[in-house]
């Protein structure tokens, strides 16, 4: 059975997937780390999904919850991509059509919220799972800087700094849609 450990990162070393060698706190690193966290983060917010959502189920658009419920999954999958991207894979890249996919997701989330969703900039959390979404969507942003400090050192794909910058644009309208659905009144900042 092949260990988990290498040891091969044991000198403050470790490779990229196409084998270049970095030290552990280069840049490429700090982002690959962050997006890990990042997508930490929404695997806590998928794992309390159900129990929070199923308190009130009666009052809620169960569809559609199950539609965001699977595209947070996808957007996991999507993170990996861009992951071995960013790790130069040279086989796996982030899908092109998932940025118009997420903006998609927006719009819907925009429309079932109302004229009067971006009236305000609101406080932080409300249920526990929009502040779940709140905390991911903040690592999102760090995340974002950490890329656009990357693409400044490696020409980028543009589609990638769109994708996370979208992703966290998302999470905030999300956060809403959520706290909306379990009827808990946003507070204004």
């Amino acid at each position: 059975m092949k260990k988990i450990y290498s040891k091969t990162g044991d000198n403050g070393e470790t490779r990229l997937i196409n084998a270049e060698k970095l030290a552990k706190n280069s840049l490429v690193f700090e982002v690959l780390g962050t997006l890990d966290e990042f997508n930490a983060s929404l695997g806590l917010l998928l794992s309390n999904w159900e129990e929070t959502l199923s308190v009130n189920k009666e009052q809620l658009d169960l569809e559609n919850l199950a539609l965001e419920k699977k595209f947070l999954f996808n957007l996991q999958k999507q993170l990996f991509k861009l992951g071995a991207e960013i790790a130069k894979s040279p086989d796996v890249k982030l899908e092109n059509s998932f940025l118009s996919k997420m903006e998609e997701q927006i719009d819907n989330l925009q429309k079932k919220l109302g004229k009067d969703f971006w009236s305000n900039f609101v406080l932080p959390g409300g249920s526990q799972l929009a502040a779940q979404a709140d905390i991911a969507r903040t690592i999102c942003r760090r995340l974002e800087r950490r890329l656009v400090a990357l693409d400044a050192e490696r020409d980028l794909r543009d589609v990638l700094i769109k994708f996370v910058n979208r992703t966290s644009d998302y999470l905030y309208i999300l956060r809403s849609y959520i706290n909306h659905q379990l009827q808990i009144k946003e507070i204004a900042a």
